[in-house]
């Protein structure tokens, strides 16, 4: 990740507007999502975002880092909701080994 931009986003139109710009610029974002927002927002409506990114941007390369504070329970339901890149404070090893087994990644949490 080192060298990428990271973009905070929070909904759709901010996640669209950052891909656009990486379409535009031919660069390889990272979109982080606000801290703690597997709590705010929900596993399903995170995962919802980051499919509606895939399908409509195919042609952008970016990664999808959705925060999940340090509640296992949250990081669960986003792994189980399809979503493939999660970070939390304290890194958890159960957890990293399960997103593993599901071909997802824990991460540790970029600046933006």
């Amino acid at each position: 990740m080192a060298g990428e931009r990271v973009v905070i986003v929070r909904d759709w139109r901010q996640t669209e507007a950052a891909l656009q710009a990486a379409r535009a610029e031919g660069t390889s974002p990272v979109l982080l999502t606000p801290e703690d927002a597997a709590a705010f927002y929900g596993a399903g409506y995170l995962a919802a975002l980051q499919e509606r990114a895939l399908q409509e941007f195919s042609d952008v390369r970016f990664k999808l880092i959705v925060d999940c504070g340090d509640a296992p329970g949250y990081a669960l339901a986003c792994l189980r909701a399809g979503v493939k890149s999660i970070s939390m404070n304290p890194p958890n090893e159960k957890i990293a080994d399960i997103a593993r087994q599901m071909g997802a990644e824990l991460v540790r949490r970029p600046t933006a």
